[in-house]
């Protein structure tokens, strides 16, 4: 398993590639890909942790959401 920092920078790699860029003036076509790559990235996250969430009492499930909630402070560290 990837660490929670490496599945952050993936999450967002992939989702760059649809990412709108032209949006505002004030940051570069790169500065805005990575922006909204990062904004889909949290999403996808935030969708995870809601589906598991209702499946807190399972152990196992746990480490899943802990695992998850890393990532999403990676993502938003970057």
């Amino acid at each position: 398993m990837n660490s929670p920092r490496e599945r952050a920078d993936e999450l967002i790699e992939k989702f760059e590639q649809f990412a709108d860029y032209n949006e505002c003036d004030v940051f570069t076509q790169r500065e805005n890909r990575f922006k909204n790559a990062k904004q889909c990235a949290l999403i996808a996250v935030d969708e995870i942790l809601n589906i598991e969430s209702f499946h807190l009492l399972n152990s196992t499930l746990k480490n899943d959401i802990d695992y998850w909630q890393e990532v999403k402070l990676e993502i938003e560290k970057l």
